[in-house]
């Protein structure tokens, strides 16, 4: 599974695991968000140190050591920005069976585009050939149509609407509703259960960047302290 997307890439790469592990899914996931982690397939956490300038080619090496556990899934972030290496992250290291693309907002507005066409344009370069691709986007959808036409790749828009609310509670942290709704669409698709899946995400270890509000008491004073820093 391979997720791209402008906001909401590790927390739905999380989630996805997540649930596909509750479905006895052997699953490893790696994001690259506030800090660049892997998680195993026990749900732990593993931070990732550099020695050297961010390159898409960690992917080949964190997939090839994933490979020694024979894991059954895959959760991969995706990590390139520029519209040349999305399209070498997937068609030349990935090859997903499942595409992510959470949403298409205005953000890395020099290496992908000024425009929310062009941005959508150069996240779809992500979008595989023959497979399976997710979207929580709405408004910016034709550059997404269009590849996954060209590519041969069904379309699924999941949207929170669609998704009973009781699914979105029980979260030690804020979770967007979309990214739960993406993430238990995937997660159908690949076998495990609604109900199921969302048991697993429930109870996972958010990103370090996830949204929290954390309340303080300053002498007199209380506090809530919104990090939102991500």
């Amino acid at each position: 599974v391979h997720v791209n997307g402008t906001r909401g890439k590790s927390s739905v790469t999380r989630l996805i695991a997540a649930g596909l592990r509750e479905g006895g899914v052997k699953t490893i996931a790696k994001t690259t968000g506030s800090s660049p982690r892997f998680i195993d397939k026990d749900g732990n956490d593993h931070v990732i140190q550099r020695f050297r300038p961010a390159s898409i080619g960690e992917q080949i090496r964190m997939i090839s050591r994933f490979s020694k556990e024979k894991p059954q899934a895959i959760v991969v972030e995706c990590m390139a920005v520029l519209p040349q290496y999305q399209w070498i992250a997937e068609h030349r290291i990935i090859k997903s069976n499942y595409s992510v693309i959470t949403n298409v907002k205005a953000d890395h507005l020099e290496e992908m585009g000024y425009s929310l066409d062009q941005i959508g344009s150069s996240l779809s370069n992500t979008v595989p050939f023959n497979e399976k691709l997710f979207t929580s986007e709405t408004k910016t959808l034709a550059p997404i149509v269009s590849k996954a036409n060209k590519n041969n790749t069904s379309l699924s828009i999941c949207q929170s609407s669609n998704i009973d609310k009781s699914y979105f509670e029980g979260f030690p942290y804020i979770e967007h509703p979309d990214n739960i709704a993406l993430a238990l669409e995937v997660c159908e698709s690949i076998g495990v259960k609604k109900d199921c899946a969302i048991d697993g995400m429930r109870v996972l270890q958010p990103d370090p960047g996830a949204l929290t509000i954390n309340k303080l008491k300053i002498n007199n004073s209380d506090i809530d302290f919104v990090n939102a820093f991500a």
